[in-house]
């Protein structure tokens, strides 16, 4: 159970910085541009990569072999 929520809660993090991301370029794009449309845009291509960006570098963590024991670490004397 705790598990679930667990990653509920790793999921809700991942999609608000996606969004705060993707919100942040919006602003920029908005201010310098003064172009509505093409700030929209830039906010969901960013909100986009930021979400693949995440899933590869979850992937890429995932995908590691486990840590070694502690005896394979600890030199012998």
């Amino acid at each position: 159970m705790a598990s679930t929520v667990r990653l509920y809660v790793d999921a809700a993090y991942a999609i608000a910085i996606m969004a705060l991301v993707g919100i942040s370029a919006g602003f920029a794009t908005a201010g310098i541009t003064s172009d509505t449309e093409r700030s929209l845009q830039v906010a969901l291509a960013v909100f986009v990569l930021t979400g693949v960006f995440l899933t590869v570098r979850l992937w890429r963590i995932t995908r590691k072999g486990i840590l070694p024991s502690v005896e394979a670490v600890t030199p012998e004397a």
